[in-house]
């Protein structure tokens, strides 16, 4: 009996370590179906809006956006947010002047599974370049 104790635990802590993300690369054809979108209203900010449910079951518990410069990153945010916070789902980005002039942003934004989740019960949603998105244009879902 022991024996069989000491075997159950040692299979449970693999089955915890193997709880993680999944990260999920957005282009921006994919980022714009999927509903994350760009705001420039005129040439104050860069917003990335995302939306505040994925799936039915999928919201946004924090983002993070590491700024760089010439390709050298330069500092990282991180936002967490409560859930009962109503505040509009958008990541305002304060590199629009040097956008230009080699400044650039990725941005992650951290989902968490509300049911039915198994081990993976997070999902990181990866824009690699704020810079290529805005070139990018994407005005319509391609994909179905």
């Amino acid at each position: 009996m022991r024996n069989i104790l000491i075997l159950l635990s040692l299979l449970s802590f693999p089955s915890l370590a193997s709880v993680t993300s999944s990260n999920i690369q957005l282009t921006p054809e994919k980022a714009f179906c999927l509903g994350f979108t760009l705001e420039r209203p005129g040439e104050e900010y860069v917003g990335l809006n995302y939306p505040s449910v994925i799936d039915k079951k999928w919201v946004p518990v924090s983002t993070i956006v590491e700024y760089s410069l010439n390709e050298n990153p330069i500092f990282i945010t991180r936002t967490d947010f409560d859930q009962t916070n109503k505040q509009k789902q958008m990541v305002i980005l304060g590199f629009h002047e040097t956008i230009h002039s080699g400044g650039d942003a990725a941005v992650s934004i951290t989902y968490q599974c509300l049911e039915k989740c198994g081990v993976n019960y997070l999902k990181n949603y990866n824009v690699p370049s704020i810079v290529k998105y805005i070139q990018a244009n994407v005005q319509q879902c391609l994909y179905k």
